[in-house]
């Protein structure tokens, strides 16, 4: 619950809020101290290092996501799961305006998930954000992510 009240606080713009329930979602899965995916929570200290970098975004922090990111190690979780940190982290790029290390990330992430990328808002806004910020010089591989995802 606390991460999802980190999410919520996140979105909301409550930096405080989001922050706190970050540090209790730690607290309580450092007690655990391994990564479960007991009845397919996929809780434990990853998964909240996860949110972190997810929340820290959603907040515009995007300099502190990233320093968190290099941190985690995804490669336990779901391939869902890791696609959606790598979604994170490439909106992390996006708001440092870090096209080429971006796309790297939505890359990856497609290898992971390629329904979930290609279909989630915040990976489609990503590329049209990137796109955008590309100019006249929009990286190829950008092109063909962008194709690949049917927008124009």
């Amino acid at each position: 619950m606390n991460l999802v009240l980190a999410v919520i606080n996140a979105r909301e713009g409550h930096r405080a809020a989001t922050h706190h329930h970050i540090e209790q979602a730690r607290t309580i899965a450092s007690r655990l101290g391994e990564d479960r995916n007991d009845f397919d929570t996929e809780f434990g200290p990853t998964n909240v290092e996860l949110h972190a970098v997810a929340t820290a975004v959603d907040l515009g922090d995007a300099g502190h996501a990233l320093d968190v990111a290099e941190n985690v190690d995804p490669r336990g979780l779901s391939s869902e799961r890791q696609a959606r940190f790598l979604l994170d982290v490439a909106r992390a790029h996006a708001q440092r305006r870090h096209v080429g290390e971006a796309v790297a990330a939505l890359l990856e992430a497609e290898k992971l998930a390629p329904e979930q990328i290609h279909s989630h808002h915040f990976s489609r806004e990503v590329v049209r954000d990137l796109v955008q910020l590309s100019g006249r010089r929009v990286p190829q591989p950008l092109t063909e992510l962008a194709e690949r995802m049917a927008i124009g």
